[in-house]
């Protein structure tokens, strides 16, 4: 395995995410979006100003995963929201989890996402859950292996696109 760390993002990681977000999107959505939707989603979502907004958010921390110095993956979570189905009295959604391409299969997915359990757990939460979009199956077989099953569904829009989102569930207590 490569050598990586994974630290706190920070302020100074706004053009970083940004990079990140666009590019780990684009190469999972590109071959079902409309360019102009997909391009419209990218500019809205992942853009410096939306994410230097959310890293100054204290509600939504995240962590940039980086292989030889070099930024490969984030996470981002999010305090103080659950959607309809998650249960617990404490949850935290792991609202973005982003390996680039090239990385996938090396298990920095996993290693992100034991960060990411690790600091839900260190907060005090008895439930971490995501969105997914129904047909990624490589997300959802990542995430049956880490232990996470369906608690839901919602609307996810990509643009004018609609698509559905599978909301899954893993238990930290």
């Amino acid at each position: 395995m490569c050598s990586f760390t994974i630290r706190p993002a920070g302020l100074a990681d706004v053009g970083i995410l940004a990079d990140l977000g666009a590019r780990t999107f684009r190469e999972t959505f590109e071959a079902i979006c409309s360019p102009e939707d997909l391009a419209a989603f990218v500019a809205g979502t992942y853009g410096e100003a939306r994410q230097r907004a959310e890293l100054a958010d204290p509600a939504r921390p995240g962590m940039v995963l980086e292989v030889d110095g070099v930024p490969a993956g984030f996470v981002q979570l999010r305090l103080g929201h659950r959607e309809p189905g998650v249960p617990g009295l404490r949850p935290v959604e792991l609202q973005r989890i982003y390996v680039l391409r090239g990385h996938h299969g090396t298990g920095l997915g996993a290693a992100l996402m034991e960060a990411s359990v690790n600091q839900a757990r260190a907060w005090g939460a008895d439930v971490l859950w995501l969105g997914v979009w129904e047909h990624n199956d490589r997300a959802l077989a990542f995430y049956a292996r880490c232990g996470f099953r369906e608690a839901g569904e919602h609307v996810f829009m990509i643009g004018r696109q609609v698509d559905r989102d599978l909301i899954l569930v893993k238990d930290l207590e």
